[in-house]
């Protein structure tokens, strides 16, 4: 398997972050490199890295340190927050509503930040997301070749689940997936949160072979869309979400088309209890249920399952 330098990516994450922080993080890269999963800034609290082996904390001379409660560790104001999430919006907050309003932003490479702050709450749901207290930046990953052992045990025109907790590698292995089966069948990605591609502008910045991609378009439209305008054998999609995803799913299953799509659940009993998953498995929209191992060991295949509608 060939997995792509995260170099780049790391260096596109130290951009963001805010003047007070950007230096002891460039200073200490040699030491965390590759192994880099997340970076986490809180208003007020250390800086954390999240790496492969565990929590980092950073020191204000950029060495990094196991003990959050060090003196000298590196704090982040809430100015700081601020002034990054200010950043990842271009200066245009209004223009990236959309996605902060769901709890994430996606910038360069298909960096996906989560956020926290106070919600504001208009009918019932949420309208606006103001005094952002956290920004998590979670390191995207390409494995070239990761899907391969899973392309040996299914029949991807039956469609797949792919299930497990976050950070367990879910979008690493469905991209993987997508520019793989690009070759053999017409694939269409549905890419709502622009993770999956990392595409800014017509290019996507990951390999997705000869995918038809839709970017920053609801997954339920996108869907519908693709459908009528692409004629794929396949959609790809990432984080199956509500009821209006599971209507445009039954929709171009009807038309023939194979899904491939993530989810996060650690269990078959999890799937059961929810009421989308429970009902596209009972009508057969998904022939295997692939489990990951989790996050102490992304991008591996914990069971596969192959499921009739007897199992629902």
């Amino acid at each position: 398997m060939k997995k792509t330098d995260i170099k780049s990516t790391v260096e596109t994450i130290i951009k963001y972050m805010p003047d007070s922080v950007r230096p002891a993080l460039s200073r200490s890269r040699p030491a965390y490199g590759a192994s880099l999963r997340e970076l986490t800034l809180r208003a007020g609290r250390p800086v954390c890295l999240y790496l492969s082996d565990g929590r980092r904390c950073i020191t204000e001379s950029g060495c990094l340190a196991d003990d959050p409660c060090r003196p000298d560790l590196l704090i982040t104001s809430a100015a700081d927050i601020s002034d990054t999430f200010l950043k990842l919006c271009d200066y245009s907050v209004y223009s990236r509503q959309n996605e902060y309003v769901n709890g994430y932003i996606t910038a360069g490479g298909g960096i996906r930040v989560g956020l926290c702050g106070t919600a504001v709450i208009q009918n019932g749901s949420v309208k606006n997301i103001r005094n952002i207290s956290s920004l998590s930046f979670r390191v995207p990953r390409e494995v070239i070749g990761c899907a391969d052992e899973l392309l040996g045990i299914i029949d991807t025109t039956r469609g797949a689940l792919i299930c497990g907790p976050p950070c367990s590698g879910k979008t690493t292995l469905i991209r993987d997936l997508a520019r793989k089966l690009s070759y053999v069948y017409r694939v269409s990605v549905i890419d709502e949160r622009g993770e999956l591609s990392a595409s800014r502008g017509t290019l996507p910045g990951f390999d997705l072979g000869l995918c038809d991609i839709y970017v920053d378009m609801p997954k339920g439209e996108a869907i519908i869309d693709s459908v009528r305008g692409m004629s794929p054998d396949i959609i790809i999609c990432d984080e199956l979400g509500d009821e209006r995803d599971a209507d445009s799913i039954r929709y171009a299953l009807r038309c023939g088309v194979s899904f491939i799509a993530s989810v996060h659940a650690s269990s078959v009993d999890d799937l059961r209890l929810r009421p989308v998953t429970r009902e596209l498995l009972g009508a057969g929209a998904f022939g295997y249920l692939v489990i990951m191992s989790g996050r102490n060991d992304p991008g591996k295949v914990a069971r596969v399952y192959r499921w009739s509608d007897n199992d629902a």
